[in-house]
């Protein structure tokens, strides 16, 4: 009979060994920022010389020391699972209590629970309607598929059963999105490795040789990755390939230089080959000392509105992996907690970095003489939610409900995960009828949109590139859909998940923010748009007047037309696939009635809304209703996708409705095109 755990233990992904966003990377040491010792580099090259072989730490040797004689032997066999069970309120049936759920699975064998997660305190107007089911508690266990399937037929509708599902960030820092011609094979149909060789990296930069670089090398069997040890240096032995057979390479350094990508390298075996590296000052003239606006602000219009914008009075939460307050944008950023962990207040280490890249983007600050990148609202009151590394589903519920016990307003989520949970989204949902506006990642996986940016509660979000942001010989210029390249520059980035969920689309390639300690990097990711429009939701509800008046009341009336200002005030992308870009790309100038609408949008023409809904740019939003009131989402509406609620460009209802409008006629779709510049 397995040993079984108590009720309450903290930290149990310790125990569980999962790897964080599937990779098993442990964190490293951020670099500092490199002093300017000398002129940038012109562009950054690769060159062979003939000093011997260095060697680095490398991740591809493969082979370790054979296991003693006298240590066991374990057989390898599937693991078990860890899920979240709920207590279902059932009419004429008694709810389960968490201590009888407890009491029940202690008594079972090969079943371990891990922890009972308490509901939030809600007090007076944060508490339930009346005849809303209060949110009940939870309870973490570990067991085997089986048993679980026998756990949910068994209990029925009373108890919901769901695996407690990993959550990853987006983008994962440390694995590249790589092109299609450099995709993984097929490892049942893999050709015995044959010799290979092995070659010697070295990554030089502004003041000498850069440690603690990611190295990755294509081939066409696998990829080769190493990281370079204090000398810039790395070794990698290269199996089943030539020199000849290498398709590319990457270098991505860990802090202040762009990334180095180069097709058809020519690597020297058994050599040392130097890759000298660009600052980001080589690319950003006065950065780090000036502070700047990122192109992705100043795309959606930051750089016009003026600096009392700044979002005074809202709280945004991060849900990620922490934040470092040492950081010179990030001095605001004081309150937060560590939802992993045994400590609370270890939320102010970011071993990753990706909370306080979102961060940046978000509430970087001060205006002025800090230098570096300034955000969207560097007034607002920021939360920190830690939930990675080793975050999971019931780290999300967790994090939610402190959003909703200590009255966030918009909540920052660059995160996703594998496949879609009931339990989150009915978590998601009472968030937003108390007034919580949660801002979700598409994804990366060049799919479907990931959960739980595919509920309709929440705005999900895609990421799009610009030419001329970034160096040509970046990583970043691998990102453009099939070298897609517009009028204006813009372009869908390859990664980004799409769908008709999709409700805006927002800078996400090559985007520069602050990592720890106090250095800053270049980005690319759905994680890198969301926050994006997340700062801009803080500017909306703290300047806008709709929010001071009408929707001032949290509830999810709030946060239907926060969204709806967001997307009927975006700027519609000519992407030639409206799944990809939703409403486009959101403007803060209209968004916060600074500037009148754009011609196209929803209340201008009746003739050209039929064209944004024939191209799928739209769902019908009724024009010319001179005061809208938001169409409140019913609160028992479906989940999982089933319900009825539009995506797109948000539904109002009014005093009055314009008349419908029939099909229209080829003729009149010529002339409808010919009209918006299209013929």
């Amino acid at each position: 009979m397995a040993a079984r755990s108590k009720p309450e233990i903290s930290d149990p992904k310790d125990a569980a060994g999962t790897a964080v966003n599937g990779t098993g990377a442990q964190p490293r040491a951020a670099q500092p920022s490199a002093e300017a010792a000398a002129a940038p580099q012109a562009a950054a090259r690769v060159t062979a010389a003939s000093a011997p072989a260095a060697q680095g730490t490398s991740r591809s040797d493969g082979g370790t020391a054979p296991p003693a004689a006298d240590q066991p032997v374990a057989t390898i066999s599937q693991r078990r699972a860890q899920y979240i069970l709920a207590p279902r309120q059932q009419t004429g049936l008694a709810t389960f209590s968490a201590d009888f759920i407890v009491q029940q699975l202690t008594n079972t064998p090969d079943i371990d629970v891990v922890k009972t997660i308490q509901p939030p305190r809600l007090l007076g107007f944060q508490s339930a309607d009346p005849g809303q089911a209060p949110l009940g508690p939870m309870v973490l266990a570990r067991m085997a598929p089986d048993k679980a399937e026998l756990l949910k037929a068994q209990a029925g509708a009373r108890l919901a059963v769901e695996r407690d599902a990993p959550l990853t960030y987006m983008l994962d820092p440390t694995v590249p999105q790589v092109p299609a011609p450099h995709q993984l094979p097929n490892p049942g149909v893999l050709i015995p490795l044959a010799d290979g060789f092995s070659t010697t990296i070295e990554v030089v930069g502004e003041s000498g040789p850069l440690p603690e670089v990611e190295v990755y090398v294509f081939g066409s069997v696998w990829p080769v990755q190493g990281v370079t040890d204090a000398s810039g240096r790395v070794t990698l032995k290269i199996q089943g390939e030539t020199p000849d057979t290498i398709r590319s390479i990457l270098i991505k350094p860990r802090v202040d230089y762009w990334t180095f990508w180069l097709d058809r390298p020519q690597l020297t075996p058994d050599s040392v080959n130097r890759i000298a590296a660009k600052t980001l000052g080589a690319y950003l003239r006065g950065f780090p000392g000036q502070q700047l606006l990122g192109w992705g602000q100043r795309a959606m219009g930051l750089d016009r509105v003026p600096l009392a914008y700044n979002g005074a009075g809202v709280k945004i939460a991060v849900i990620d992996s922490g934040a470092a307050p040492t950081h010179r944008n990030l001095h605001g950023v004081t309150i937060g907690k560590s939802i992993v962990g045994n400590d609370p207040a270890s939320w102010t280490i970011d071993t990753i970095g990706h909370g306080s890249h979102c961060a940046g983007i978000i509430a970087g600050g001060p205006v002025g003489s800090g230098g570096g990148i300034r955000g969207f609202a560097p007034a607002a009151e920021i939360h920190v939610c830690r939930i990675f590394p080793g975050g999971r589903f019931s780290d999300l519920v967790s994090a939610l409900d402190y959003c909703m016990e200590n009255g966030i307003d918009v909540a920052n989520m660059s995160l996703g995960g594998g496949e879609p949970s009931q339990i989150i989204e009915e978590r998601i949902l009472r968030a937003k009828q108390m007034g919580l506006a949660c801002i979700v990642a598409a994804g990366n996986s060049s799919g479907p949109v990931q959960f739980p940016g595919s509920t309709p509660h929440c705005l999900s979000v895609a990421a799009m590139g610009k030419w001329g942001e970034f160096p040509e010989d970046s990583f970043h210029a691998q990102q453009a859909l099939d070298g897609f390249r517009s009028s204006d520059g813009y372009f869908p980035a390859k990664f980004s998940c799409f769908g008709p969920e999709i409700d805006v689309c927002a800078p996400g390639v090559g985007i520069v923010s602050s990592l720890p300690a106090d250095g800053f990097g270049a980005w690319d990711g759905t994680s890198m748009a969301t926050p994006h429009v997340t700062g801009l939701a803080a500017l909306v509800l703290a300047h806008h007047p709709d929010f001071k008046g009408q929707f001032a009341t949290r509830d999810a009336r709030r946060v239907e037309r926060l969204f709806q200002i967001l997307k009927e005030t975006s700027t519609p992308l000519q992407f030639g696939d409206p799944n990809r870009a939703g409403a486009g790309l959101p403007n803060a100038m209209r968004a916060l009635g600074l500037e009148a609408s754009v011609a196209s949008a929803p209340a201008a023409d009746p003739s050209l809304d039929v064209l944004r809904r024939l191209l799928g740019l739209a769902r019908g939003a009724p024009n010319g209703a001179m005061s809208p009131t938001l169409a409140p989402q019913a609160p028992n509406g479906k989940l999982n996708g089933s319900g009825s609620v539009a995506r797109g460009p948000a539904t109002t209802t009014g005093e009055w409705s314009s008349p419908a409008v029939g099909d229209p006629s080829p003729a009149q779709i010529r002339d409808i095109m010919h009209k918006v510049g299209l013929l």
